[in-house]
């Protein structure tokens, strides 16, 4: 029978979801932990720069090829994103003193270099996903797998890919491996963060230094990060809509702002507050997709924590593996509960969000209805003065009309071959009157053609 491999899930994702990546040689910045074995253990930083790697990595192990350190973390830039990727306007982002050369699907070292490092830390397989762009088909996902080994130390790997975006403020991809044996934990993290780089990875080790030689710490701290990042997404966002409600002027409530004083309220004239409120629901529904996401995360990293199988391992205190795996436990409840009050902060800032865009709506829709009510009340003046005006000119037309046939006889027996005849008076009245009366009833019966007959006649047409 074919001998199984515990890996071959993750050679089965490498294949399928890897893109070609481009390797990228920058600065690189390591933390290492040492002292585990003592009271006060120790944690260090340093940036090791792309010729000095060879130099870096034939000192990394003692002439037994151990390796001198039982925590290291070497640290890369990711790079904004991905085509499409989220990030709000406004939003700056800084490296801190890690070097910015590299783009989404760079790796921070040359290719042979990234050969050394994945086996002299023995990362899984899956590495090279994690670190590119098809790290999208499996982000949030935690994946703990035992790695083929030649020597008798065990060694498990250890993968995951945050399920955020630059729209929180940063994104993280780990991938480690862990010897229970030995203790000894080595990672590979690209990430990137808003204004201080990975100086916060530092400080968190430097204080957590006790339960370094725990592979489940450096999750967690990345967990802990995420939602950190997450309420300050959150906080941004409500901001944003306190000044879309002040801008508005459409809440019934009394804002302050950062002086202490009441904000003053608009009326509206901004034609960009309906975009800002649409940024403010769109931002929040993708923020809740990302705690959701978060959520499944925290569970997985405790879910592979009380499933790992250290009572394997007799050479491993347990005592103390006990204690460290319930501070963690204890810190990852505490992560999973804060996203779910997380939850109820977006929920509350969509129904703030929906009601200031509705009152905004409402507010222009009454303005367009008194504007349209201005525009009928004008075109009712101008129409009533236009028939007014139309029946001074009709009075002026038939008044015209009555007097052109007296008008014309006259002018006609004024001159001077009809005047010869001497014509009487009686005679310019007999002329006189009829053509009058033949005028007006031409004119009477063209103006019943046109305003009776004709209109039937089309309607007929049609």
């Amino acid at each position: 029978m074919a001998k199984l491999k515990p890996d071959i899930f993750q050679e089965l994702q490498e294949r399928h979801f890897t893109c070609q990546p481009d390797f990228n040689s920058v600065d690189v910045q390591v933390i290492e932990v040492e002292g585990f074995e003592t009271e006060t253990p120790s944690a260090r930083s340093f940036i090791v720069k792309p010729e000095e790697l060879d130099h870096w990595f034939n000192r990394i192990d003692d002439v037994h090829g151990k390796p001198k350190c039982g925590f290291r973390v070497l640290l890369g830039y990711l790079g904004r994103g991905a085509k499409f990727d989220y990030m709000m306007e406004g939003k700056e982002f800084a490296t801190g003193n890690i070097s910015a050369g590299a783009l989404e699907n760079n790796l921070p070292l040359s290719e042979e270099h990234y050969r050394i490092v994945c086996e002299k830390f023995k990362l899984p397989k899956i590495t090279s996903v994690l670190l590119t762009r098809g790290a999208q088909t499996i982000r949030g996902h935690l994946q703990v797998v035992r790695i083929p080994s030649e020597d008798e130390n065990v060694v498990y790997g250890l993968t995951m890919s945050s399920f955020s975006s630059l729209l929180v403020g940063i994104k993280m991809r780990v991938a480690m491996s862990y010897s229970p044996s030995t203790g000894v934990t080595n990672a590979i993290i690209l990430g990137n963060s808003s204004q201080d780089g990975f100086t916060w990875l530092k400080e968190d080790l430097e204080s957590l230094a006790s339960l370094a030689d725990n592979p489940f710490l450096v999750l967690t701290v990345i967990c802990q990060r995420l939602t950190e990042a997450i309420y300050t997404s959150i906080e941004n966002n409500f901001n944003r809509l306190h000044q879309v409600e002040a801008g508005s002027g459409q809440t019934g409530i009394m804002l302050f702002g950062e002086n202490g004083l009441p904000m003053p309220r608009g009326n509206c004239e901004d034609p960009n507050l309906s975009i800002a409120v649409l940024g403010v629901s769109q931002q929040a529904l993708a923020v809740e997709a990302y705690i959701r996401g978060h959520l499944l995360t925290v569970g997985s990293v405790k879910s592979e924590l009380l499933g790992f199988p250290w009572h394997q391992f007799p050479t491993i205190d347990h005592d103390h593996v006990l204690e460290q795996n319930q501070l963690i436990i204890k810190q990852l409840d505490f992560i999973n509960r804060s996203l779910d009050f997380a939850l109820l902060r977006v929920n509350h800032l969509k129904q703030r969000a929906d009601v200031q865009a509705t009152s905004i709506n409402n507010l222009l829709a009454q303005r367009n209805n008194e504007t349209n009510r201005r525009l009928a009340e004008s075109s009712t003046s101008i129409a009533r003065d236009t028939r007014r005006d139309s029946l001074a000119m009709k009075s002026i037309a038939i008044l015209t009309m009555v007097f052109l046939p007296a008008t014309f006889t006259a002018t006609y027996f004024g001159t001077p071959a009809v005047e010869a005849s001497q014509p009487s008076q009686s005679t310019y009245w007999i002329v006189t009157v009829p053509l009058t009366l033949v005028v007006m009833l031409v004119w009477l019966f063209f103006f019943y053609f046109c305003t009776r007959i004709l209109p039937l006649q089309r309607r007929e047409w049609v």
